[in-house]
């Protein structure tokens, strides 16, 4: 009967510890309705955080990583280097009023410049490369420059950006090798040794986005996050991502 006890004992402390383990994993998502979930390359294990994987939002900011290997595919930019000419309309932050590269544009999130570039590529091009590569639901029926922000067409889910980004990452997309790995050095955010940590937000419609990779040590993880709620942005929801891998 003691042995039982014992046991039983044992039993309900290994419980408490893993679940208070599985806790300590989570993110933190503060006041935010948050999901998010990270894949891991090499094992094909998904780890899923909240209950909207699969709800489609706009991808906002987020499509800019597409939206670049279109642009460097089409040839429309020769490179990610080339100056697009600021057209001298004042717009909401500083930085983006003034000229600039696509690395440069894509490190502020520049609208503009990305507009422009779905101009010269052109609604009918855009469209193959989101069939093609099977980008949410592929829907560009809205504007053109404006088709992947709040209230537009384009939508996708965090299971679909997380798709989208294994197959970047892999090199499996259907885009040149040059476009791929150009786009993935622009959103680069840390890098040293063998250690490599990228991404992009997305704030538009009262919901924040950040997605992206990390690759350490022969190990690749992809992950997509979203936030919804007062005051969501990219911004915010990298805070939360960037917190919950220090945390592992």
């Amino acid at each position: 009967m003691l042995f039982m006890k014992i046991n039983s004992l044992l039993y309900i402390q290994i419980l408490l510890l893993s679940t208070i383990s599985l806790f300590a994993d989570e993110p933190s998502f503060k006041h935010y309705d948050g999901v998010g979930v990270v894949l891991d390359l090499n094992s094909s294990s998904k780890t899923v955080f909240g209950t909207r994987a699969d709800e489609r939002l706009n991808p906002c900011s987020t499509f800019k990583i597409l939206n670049s290997m279109i642009a460097l595919d089409t040839k429309v930019l020769k490179d990610e280097n080339e100056v697009i000419k600021w057209d001298g309309t004042v717009r909401q932050y500083g930085v983006w009023n003034k000229d600039h590269t696509m690395k440069s544009a894509i490190a502020v999130s520049t609208v503009w410049y990305y507009q422009e570039i779905a101009r010269r590529v052109g609604i009918k091009r855009v469209q193959e490369y989101l069939y093609k590569v099977s980008y949410g639901n592929s829907d560009t029926s809205g504007e053109l420059t404006n088709f992947w922000l709040g209230d537009g067409s384009l939508k996708i889910s965090v299971n679909e950006q997380i798709k989208f980004l294994s197959a970047l990452v892999k090199d499996e997309l259907s885009f040149s090798k040059r476009a791929m790995s150009t786009t993935k050095d622009i959103i680069t955010l840390e890098k040293k040794d063998s250690y490599k940590f990228a991404g992009k937000t997305g704030s538009c419609g009262g919901i924040g986005w950040f997605v992206g990779f990390v690759e350490e040590n022969n190990s690749s993880k992809v992950f997509a996050f979203n936030i919804k709620g007062k005051g969501a942005s990219g911004p915010e929801a990298k805070k939360i991502v960037i917190e919950y891998f220090k945390n592992k």
